[in-house]
């Protein structure tokens, strides 16, 4: 279940965020060891669009995800089984991120492989990975921390440096904030982002979202306050999402590799 519905309008936002940094620090390393990499582009985008069905939000797509490749990394799984270890890290997401109703059934995500899976092994799958992590899934990503920086985005003052297609403040938020979707997606395709804090991809995710619509400043002062990353550490990675942004919509595997140059910043 999540914590609270739209936590970071709350008062609680700040003591979440503090939380979910001390959490992040503390995540499984990721040392990119398994065989079954080479499957993982299309899984993501096999998983991203399982998500989009079932209307999962993008916390539990992105858990989803960190999931598979956290206990892929750490495990030999038959090439035959990563659709259903896929399909267990999903269910076990929804059940973390999403309230009750909106959980995905057993038998409603078995028919994604054609039904050839008893409920008992889901089950014992789903206890294997929580026994992985420790029973512990509340594991900060990149999306949760966009959830709270995006309030952040945007401010009437942008205004005067925004695009002339638009013409209302809402219309400039709200472009800014499907960009913001836009970067988060692309940002699961590439397994070197996988080892950096989430915070620093979430606010790479931002920032990339601003300078795609030419917006100025490109990184306000209250952004490099709240997200705690000036502008000359995240540059690197943003210029890299806006060269790629094209390829975004049916080209998951293009994205495969261009990172990796970047070193992630050190937990």
């Amino acid at each position: 279940m999540p914590l609270l519905n739209k936590w970071w309008y709350t008062e609680y936002a700040e003591e979440i965020v503090i939380t979910l940094r001390e959490r992040e620090v503390k995540r499984t390393p990721f040392y990119q060891q398994s065989p079954q990499f080479k499957y993982r582009s299309i899984l993501v985008a096999w998983m991203r669009s399982i998500a989009e069905d079932l209307h999962l939000n993008n916390a539990a797509i992105h858990l989803a995800v960190y999931l598979l490749d956290i206990f892929m990394d750490n495990h030999r799984i038959e090439e035959e089984r990563l659709n259903f270890v896929a399909l267990v890290c999903i269910l076990l997401a929804a059940k973390t991120e999403e309230r009750d109703a909106n959980v995905p059934k057993i038998s409603e995500l078995n028919t994604r492989v054609g039904n050839q899976y008893p409920a008992t092994d889901f089950i014992s799958l789903e206890f294997m990975v929580m026994h992985f992590f420790h029973w512990n899934l509340v594991i900060p990503t990149a999306a949760h921390f966009a959830e709270y920086f995006t309030v952040f985005a945007t401010s009437l003052s942008d205004m005067n440096s925004a695009p002339p297609q638009f013409n209302t403040y809402p219309d400039l938020r709200n472009a800014v904030q499907q960009y913001i979707r836009d970067f988060l997606d692309l940002s699961l395709q590439e397994v070197c982002l996988i080892p950096m804090k989430p915070s620093f991809v979430a606010a790479v995710c931002i920032a990339a979202a601003r300078q795609f619509l030419h917006m100025s400043p490109k990184w306000p002062d209250v952004l490099e306050n709240v997200t705690m990353y000036q502008y000359k550490d995240l540059q690197p990675c943003v210029m890299l999402f806006i060269s790629f942004r094209d390829y975004f919509q049916g080209a998951a595997q293009a994205y495969n590799g261009y990172f990796s140059f970047l070193q992630p910043l050190p937990l």
